[in-house]
């Protein structure tokens, strides 16, 4: 049997300081957007539209002669127009696309390049091979067949598509009887290949991505015709440089890029007293789970001998990042981030900005300041609009000796609009994003922090993030210009687990689900249950049911103030209660905090069995939903710890 997650850690002694007035503040940012390379990631948040949300879009750079094929060549690209080999010549300086005649390709029908020789395929299946340098009489170097449908090389390895679905690659060299048979895909128009993966275009329009290495070697999709990002008919496409190109059925050339605001950051901020450091973060993401959170304080106590309870990470939860965590009942581009995006870009970008934080800080004051907003309202709870933290908290950073100062700020909002038109498929910071900027801009200070809240049943009551981005900038901007308190003493950190054992269904209820749900075409409810009970007949087979649904409760007090982060997508009531335990001190509570894994819940969510008490628990893949008491159960325990 197993835990449902790695714990982060049961629980840390405090480490204290001496109280002062004066600590050392610094922070950092990195931006965490996605590299050209990865082409195309999905955004996390939503399991709809079924057929995904995805970052590609299409910049057009020019018309081209009327194209047969298209592919690259020491770092041009090619394209074979009425049997002639042309390189194109992208000018940034002009609005025109030239090209050179490089020599023939008669009756040639696909084209890669490998070395310094080009591969092509004719209208009689012959496998054909031609010098680049000096182009040089095409010579046949093999029989492929006449049912090809698409070819492109990566590593001197060549690969085909045929009209039967199959996908095979060979060495140049080596006999044509040696080709290898990989994930098959019907329907590919076009290949292109780069960085370890292949692409394929099908005449839909559909983009998947193939990897050649590692343990899962399926094709994935990676973009589609939305018709609000993607409406362009693209037909053939090649990678240069890590960039996509394709070329339309109307002989249009066209880039791909992330369609993005340019936002995506980690940002840390890192105080010490004495002794004693803690260092806090925020991502611009949907969620990050405590595996990888975990595996990610190991390496910064490693380089730093900071303990994993003085390290506090949240996300921002913006429904508009790429995915960073695995939503397994969902449709399979959600089922896996993407490697490099995850291990490379996130963990960078975080491992980057606590770096910075660390390296440079400074003699500096700091203060607490409260008030009001109305960005929210309790979106499950519609009888209990009470049941709303609508607490602003900022911490402002006066630098000593200078001018400077920095800010970090908090509320309790999900991040999850617009959700129409071509926002809805675009790479954002949303409405957090947004008031960052203009506290930076209006303020005249340095880098500054959001911190998400209790926003689990948290809507925004504004259809936009420039409108809610606005209402959150204003009200810090009107709080860091009011009368603030000072923040002075020592700090302590502690990381406590919450364990709630899992109750699962029985295989016969699973069974039965399963039944309810099964041969609903299309219906988004109805494959994520089927897929939830695909998930937990599987640990029942594989007698690896989840015992215990882990809580992480976080908390950094810094002087007279103190930071509660709470796991998983906490809802209101879990502010509100905590707050009460300390009427009369500077409290902060934030969920989202280290591990976000499933909704939070309140009893009262439970009992109405609504999505955050019942539904969400199945989108999560989570194998039980919390007791009724949960919430008694943890405030209790935080209110007898007294952290």
């Amino acid at each position: 049997m197993m835990r449902i997650r790695k714990i982060l850690i049961l629980s840390i002694l405090p480490a204290l300081s001496f109280a002062q007035s004066t600590y050392f503040v610094g922070t950092s940012t990195a931006s965490i957007e996605p590299y050209p390379s990865l082409i195309s990631l999905h955004l996390g948040g939503y399991g709809a539209p079924r057929d995904g949300r995805f970052t590609l879009q299409w910049i057009e750079k020019g018309h081209v002669p009327e194209t047969t094929a298209l592919s690259t060549m020491k770092n041009r690209l090619l394209i074979i127009s009425r049997n002639e080999l042309l390189g194109l010549n992208l000018s940034e300086n002009s609005n025109g696309i030239f090209t050179d005649n490089i020599g023939t390709a008669t009756d040639i029908k696909f084209l890669t390049g490998v070395d310094n020789s080009l591969y092509g395929i004719n209208a009689s299946g012959e496998l054909l091979r031609s010098g680049f340098n000096k182009q040089e009489r095409w010579e046949k170097a093999g029989q492929i067949g006449h049912n090809v449908t698409a070819l492109t090389s990566l590593d001197k390895t060549l690969f085909i598509s045929n009209d039967k679905g199959e996908v095979r690659s060979l060495k140049p060299f080596e006999d044509s009887a040696n080709w290898k048979q990989l994930d098959s895909l019907q329907d590919i128009i076009s290949l292109a290949a780069s960085n370890e993966k292949l692409y394929a275009l099908t005449s839909v329009g559909i983009l998947f991505q193939l990897p050649l290495s590692g343990n899962n070697k399926k094709w994935l999709k990676i973009a589609y015709k939305n018709e609000e990002t993607i409406k362009e008919n693209i037909r053939n496409i090649a990678i240069l440089n890590d960039q996509i190109f394709g070329i339309s059925n109307d002989n249009i050339l066209y880039q791909g890029e992330h369609r993005s605001e340019s936002a995506l950051t980690a940002r840390a901020m890192a105080i010490k007293n004495d002794n004693q450091t803690v260092i806090i973060v925020n991502m611009d993401v949907c969620g990050l789970e405590d595996t990888f959170v975990g595996a990610l304080k190991h390496k910064i106590y490693e380089k730093y001998q900071i303990p994993a309870s003085a390290v506090f990470i949240n996300s921002s939860h913006t429904h508009f990042a790429p995915v960073s965590q695995n939503w397994l009942t969902w449709q399979e581009a959600n089922q896996r981030p993407d490697s490099t995006y995850l291990n490379v870009i996130i963990k960078g970008g975080i491992l980057h900005a606590v770096k910075g934080a660390l390296h440079t800080m400074e003699p500096a004051q700091l203060s607490f300041g409260r008030g009001k907003t109305d960005i929210g309202y309790n979106r499950s709870l519609k009888d209990h609009q009470e049941l709303y933290d609508s607490d602003v908290d900022v911490i402002q950073i006066n630098y000593n000796g200078s001018h400077e100062k920095g800010y970090l700020f908090m509320a309790a909002c999900h991040p999850v609009f617009s959700v129409a038109g071509t926002l809805h498929y675009t790479i954002s910071a949303n409405f957090p994003g947004v008031a960052r900027k203009l506290v930076e801009e209006r303020t005249n200070s340095c880098n500054s922090l959001f911190l998400q809240g209790t926003a689990g049943d948290i809507n925004p009551k504004d259809d936009g993030e420039y409108i809610t981005g606005e209402k959150l900038a204003n009200e810090v901007i009107a709080i860091t210009r009011r009368p603030m308190k000072n923040i002075e003493g020592p700090i302590s950190f502690y990381l406590d687990t919450i364990n709630f054992p899992v109750t699962p269904w029985s295989k016969t209820e699973i069974y039965d689900y399963r039944v309810q749900n099964i041969n609903k075409p299309r219906d988004i409810e109805a494959e994520k249950n089927v897929k939830w009970c695909d998930l937990m007949l599987k640990y029942y087979d594989e007698g690896t049911m989840p015992e215990t649904m882990p809580v992480y409760v976080q908390t950094i007090n810094i002087g007279n103030w103190k930071l509660i982060g709470f796991s998983r997508e906490t809802t209101t009531g879990y502010s509100l209660g905590v707050k009460k335990f300390w009427p009369d001190k500077m409290v902060s509570v934030a969920g989202y905090t280290n591990d976000v894994s499933s909704y939070l819940p309140t009893g009262m969510h439970i009992a109405e069995k609504n999505y955050e008490g019942l539904g969400s628990f199945f989108w999560y893949g989570m194998p039980s939903v919390f007791p009724s008491n949960v919430e008694k159960i943890i405030l209790d325990k935080i209110e007898s710890l007294r952290r």
